[in-house]
């Protein structure tokens, strides 16, 4: 990694919280440095960093299904992150409304909420085998 690229990572690391003005500015440099943004699909949808957030969700969906995440905490990242950050679309309604179903049963035992995480993973899935982002 030249040090340009390190440079401006350790001054985004290092940024103190009264500091967080700068977080953009910077993030924008170490993507751009990285050259993080060149593989992500084109954003026309006006809302900022959109499509990496629609990135980051089939990443999380791709970790689910694969087990490096367990459904329910890839779910509820998803929930919050994605679904939340990204306005609620429609699309990734099903999977939420899953996840609310195992968040529901929090206090059963885990044989209980092993069908509902089974449905979480079932729907990512469905997500990952269809259009990305998915369709309203």
């Amino acid at each position: 990694m030249p040090d340009v690229q390190a440079r401006s990572l350790s001054l985004l690391a290092g940024l103190l919280r009264t500091e967080h003005e700068s977080a953009g500015a910077l993030f924008d440099q170490v993507l751009a440095e990285l050259r993080l943004t060149d593989g992500l699909p084109a954003d026309d949808t006006g809302i900022p960093w959109e499509a990496a957030r629609w990135e980051l969700v089939r990443w999380w969906l791709r970790l689910i299904v694969n087990g490096s995440l367990a459904p329910g905490a890839g779910g509820d990242v998803i929930t919050y992150e994605g679904w939340g950050a990204l306005g609620r679309p429609r699309g990734l309604g099903p999977l939420v409304d899953k996840v609310d179903a195992y968040n529901g049963r929090a206090g059963l035992r885990s044989v209980v909420r092993e069908p509902l995480a089974g449905a979480i993973v079932a729907e990512a899935e469905r997500l990952l085998a269809g259009p990305w982002p998915p369709r309203d």
